[in-house]
């Protein structure tokens, strides 16, 4: 059996607990990730010491980039579990399909970043949705609307002034039909329970080409945020949000927007006292 305290090379076992929590993970994602940060090259020799010893496997996806995943032998799983101080079951990670590792990354890079602005937020992944009573109701979707299910569902807690608000996120790399947009906009505007809805997008042109479909198509025939549309939804033009405190965050009008200001209206006004005039105090 390995040694676990053979297998520890200073920032090992963060690296471990990234990966087991996110992965599969590219290092590029990997040091977006991380905290403390570290540079590459240390994430790079430390991700080889943990694969000489069985802890990290790299694998190349469809598209030739290589993820880094936790180790499922039952040995590894064991020490990693000892590493860790879990069980050797917490340890065990489902299969996920090559060509939608870039795509999960991405989405666990912003449920992490969502867990430190709002360290009391509760994330619902969509693939948990199905089996979540709350996140059913908020969105108003039987378990067959697969394709109007967000990439995850983040809740923010009840406070003093004001019930929980539930914002939905999509990463969203390529252009879908207009059709298929439109509806599935109308649907989050309209059709749900949502307080907010942000899409993360990997390009200034796909982010303007949506914005300009929800201020132009969108807006004018909503009848449940009609006062508050122009900030029902936000966009960012690159797939980080421009790094941590996402300062490519933009709302429906192009204006920059600050996440934790929007995160603090919606917890402290009522959805029918919202009004998009009251964001020049934000």
């Amino acid at each position: 059996m390995i040694e676990s305290r053979q297998v520890q090379p200073k920032r090992g076992k963060d690296i471990l607990k990234i990966v087991l929590d996110h992965g599969p993970l590219t290092i590029d994602l990997l040091q977006k990730m991380i905290n403390p940060p570290m540079l590459k090259q240390s994430i790079r020799k430390s991700l080889q010491i943990l694969k000489k010893k069985n802890l990290i496997e790299p694998v190349q996806s469809t598209q030739q980039s290589t993820f880094y995943m936790i180790s499922q032998s039952p040995v590894s799983r064991r020490t990693t579990s000892e590493i860790l101080e879990t069980t050797a079951d917490q340890i065990k990670k489902p299969l996920l399909r090559r060509q939608d590792w870039f795509h999960n990354q991405w989405c666990e890079y912003w449920l992490l970043n969502m867990k430190r602005h709002i360290s009391d937020a509760k994330i619902i992944r969509e693939g948990e949705i199905e089996s979540h009573e709350i996140a059913m109701n908020v969105l108003q979707i039987k378990k067959q609307d697969y394709d109007l299910r967000p990439d995850f569902l983040l809740i923010l807690p009840k406070t003093h002034e004001n019930d929980p608000v539930y914002i939905a996120f999509e990463i969203e790399r390529t252009r879908k039909s207009e059709d298929r947009l439109t509806r599935k906009l109308k649907k989050y505007m309209d059709g749900t329970r949502l307080d907010g809805l942000i899409y993360i997008c990997d390009s200034g042109r796909l982010s303007e080409t949506l914005r300009l479909l929800y201020e132009k198509k969108l807006i004018v025939h909503s009848q449940k945020q009609k006062r508050f549309a122009g900030n029902f939804f936000l966009l960012t033009d690159s797939l980080d949000g421009g790094g941590p405190d996402l300062p490519r965050l933009f709302n429906a009008c192009g204006k920059p927007t600050s996440f934790k200001s929007w995160c603090g209206y919606l917890s402290t006004t009522k959805w029918t006292k919202r009004r998009d005039e009251d964001s020049i105090n934000w």
